[in-house]
């Protein structure tokens, strides 16, 4: 069995047809997913946490607000994801948040002061926080050892092999790949994959609907095809796909601290 750790559910393209989306995952062997909340704004978060309470059995979610809209983090917004989301059963990381600047949609100030409130409420709450970081390695790496946050999700990694090393080594967090390890160009990132993440820190994404694995690129990712990425870095260690798929599945469980829901 497979865990999605970072889909983006509430897109309609994935929202408005989700019954055969779910019937698709389930098919694949993909049997959790975490629903990213911050997506859009504020309003995703209380959607993410719509699919986690309606699918309880295979769907957890985050809540946080992206570095896209940093610019709408203030204190109150901070305080409501606090006070409303954070520590909900249901919700089981911060973010994403972090630093784009590679579309640089908010000011990197403001970036900045929104990633380190999120960091600090990651370790109020005892969550992970869920990391975005585009060119902007250092600015990310500084921000976590000002904050002493130690372990979280690098999501999506597209870092150098030396940011990958200094998250594995100086700090305990976990890596997740996504479908761009299938991709002609992204071999680099297959090899960091396969080489510098042990084993017990790899994760596997879709970050749905956008980055569609071969042979799907181009098209509305979803759940079901983290099956080819999880089955590209299998190869690329030597592993089995089932293999590979139960020891990731085990540390997205640890990680979220994923726990069967009560009957």
């Amino acid at each position: 069995m497979l865990f999605d750790t970072h889909a983006h559910l509430d897109f309609p393209a994935l929202a408005d047809d989700f019954e055969n989306v779910r019937a698709t995952m389930l098919e694949a062997g993909v049997e959790h997913v975490v629903c990213i909340g911050a997506s859009r704004g504020i309003d995703s978060n209380y959607r993410a946490l719509e699919f986690a309470r309606k699918y309880p059995e295979m769907i957890r979610c985050s809540a946080g607000i992206h570095p896209h809209d940093a610019d709408m983090v203030t204190p109150e917004v901070v305080d409501l994801i606090r006070n409303e989301f954070a520590s909900l059963p249901e919700v089981v990381g911060i973010g994403e948040s972090g630093l784009d600047y590679y579309y640089d949609k908010a000011d990197r100030d403001k970036q900045n002061w929104a990633f380190r409130e999120f960091l600090q409420l990651s370790k109020e709450v005892s969550k992970p926080i869920i990391i975005h970081s585009r060119d902007a390695e250092e600015d990310t790496l500084q921000a976590l050892r000002d904050t002493g946050v130690n372990t979280g999700i690098l999501h999506c990694f597209t870092g150098s092999r030396a940011m990958a090393e200094a998250l594995v080594t100086e700090f305990d967090f976990h890596l997740s790949f996504s479908g761009i390890v299938t991709f002609k160009n992204g071999r680099e990132l297959l090899e960091i994959a396969a080489e510098v993440v042990p084993l017990n820190r790899v994760l596997v994404e879709t970050d749905s609907p956008y980055l569609a694995p071969v042979p799907f690129r181009g098209k509305t990712n979803q759940p079901a095809y983290v099956r080819h990425t999880a089955a590209a870095i299998a190869e690329a260690r030597g592993l089995s796909l089932e293999d590979f798929a139960a020891e990731t599945t085990k540390n997205a469980k640890e990680i979220y601290g994923f726990s069967p829901v009560a009957p």
